[in-house]
């Protein structure tokens, strides 16, 4: 059987149609608990699930540990070995980068070029997995680009474009280094800057785009955990030999990003709280109406000997209750719109053209959301925490009540 404060808590908050207005106000209370938290879990999902996807995305084109140089750094063969033997390396790709300029027959556009060994890339990089067409093994003269700069430039498999060099200025007679090359293949990571931005060639033609005779620019690592990123930038600092190399984790090259969104993360979390704030003064305008209406109660319970303390409780219970109800509905449609954001998403573009989430500025061509557990639990535990704070001042006023006065009062 259930202890007396709880049998009298329930019984406050039984609704009872059209003879109390306290209902009505409870259901209202308890609608803007769970409003904040869903909304809370949304905003939070979405952040963190952008996050996870940026994270994910990177170490999709560019390993763990990123090793580079000024100089071109050769005999790569023999230093790959080397890394590849490390208890924490399970693997590495060596490639050439640089900016170019691709020509097409209506635009023009600047990316990143990266010459890749294809043999060692699928061992490090997820870039055979992103191929929509062609193959990851492009000849010298084939390139492969990405999904939004084919759709952008309507180019397909097979098209010819024009890279132009930026070594051109070293030229005799300042000509133009001006090569054509086939599309190769085609690939979507499903970060938009990316597939705008990035396109792949083979290592020869990389060398010979950038005027290099021989060597590579940098070297790609996977690890066996990525968490170790860290670790392993500061052993290989004294592994590697000289000339001076650059070892930098992920976290490293992509820390302003990261840090923006773990600072938006924060500021987000603290702003829908609000929404919470506020609907705590509803719970407390319920509980003081309750408390006005339960004045001959709470006259009778002191009379027959209740404590103070348990008039206390029976209030600050209820002030529990509205938000743990409230989390909970707040909690299931906040899972229910998660799962279906993208669907919402969808309805809004379609049916009032608003364009919520546009790629060009969020990188992504869909809204990354994961709901996660700990996150979810601080919401809950957030919800519960202020409800109860605005409970306690109702149940103070309650239990400091002479039952002499609340017998007269009624």
């Amino acid at each position: 059987m259930l202890p007396f404060t709880h049998l009298i808590t329930l019984r406050y908050l039984r609704f009872r149609g059209k003879k109390s207005f306290i209902s009505l106000i409870t259901v209202i209370s308890i609608a803007g608990v769970a409003v904040g938290v869903m909304t809370l879990m949304v905003v939070m999902s979405v952040m963190s699930g952008f996050e996870e996807q940026l994270k994910d995305k990177f170490l999709g084109i560019y390993g763990h540990v990123v090793v580079s140089s000024d100089r071109p750094i050769h005999d790569h063969d023999n230093l790959i070995r080397r890394l590849e033997g490390l208890e924490r390396v399970e693997a590495a790709a060596p490639f050439v980068t640089g900016q170019i300029i691709v020509r097409t027959y209506n635009r023009a556009l600047g990316v990143n070029l990266r010459g890749i060994d294809p043999a060692r890339e699928i061992r490090v990089t997820n870039l055979e997995r992103y191929l929509v067409e062609g193959s990851l093994d492009p000849a010298d003269d084939e390139i492969l680009i990405g999904e939004q700069f084919a759709t952008l430039a309507g180019l397909g498999v097979g098209d010819t474009v024009i890279l132009v060099s930026p070594t051109e200025i070293l030229l005799p007679g300042g000509g133009t280094r001006r090569e054509r090359f086939r599309i190769g293949g085609i690939f979507k990571s499903g970060m938009a800057q990316y597939d705008l931005e990035m396109a792949f060639v083979s290592l020869p033609a990389a060398r010979n785009l950038f005027g290099m005779e021989e060597g590579i620019t940098g070297l790609s690592l996977k690890l066996d955990n990525v968490d170790h990123a860290h670790l392993v930038r500061r052993e290989l600092g004294a592994f590697l030999p000289y000339p001076p190399y650059y070892v930098r984790s992920w976290m490293e090259l992509n820390q302003p990003l990261f840090s923006a969104i773990q600072v938006e993360k924060n500021l987000m979390f603290i702003i829908v709280t609000l929404i919470i704030v506020v609907a705590s003064f509803n719970i407390a305008s319920t509980l003081i109406v309750t408390v006005k209406e339960k004045t001959k109660a709470i006259g009778v319970l002191k009379a027959i000997g209740a404590p103070e303390s348990t008039i206390r409780k029976i209030f600050t219970y209820q002030g529990l209750m509205i938000g743990l109800i409230g989390a909970a509905l707040g909690i299931a449609a906040g899972l229910i719109l998660i799962a279906n954001i993208n669907h919402v998403h969808s309805f809004l573009n379609y049916r009032l053209g608003m364009e919520v989430f546009p790629p060009e500025v969020y990188y992504f061509d869909r809204i990354p959301a994961r709901a996660d557990l700990k996150e979810t639990a601080v919401i809950a535990l957030s919800a519960l925490a202020i409800s109860v704070l605005a409970s306690l001042w109702p149940a103070w006023q309650a239990s400091r009540m002479e039952p002499v006065n609340a017998l007269r009062y009624e």
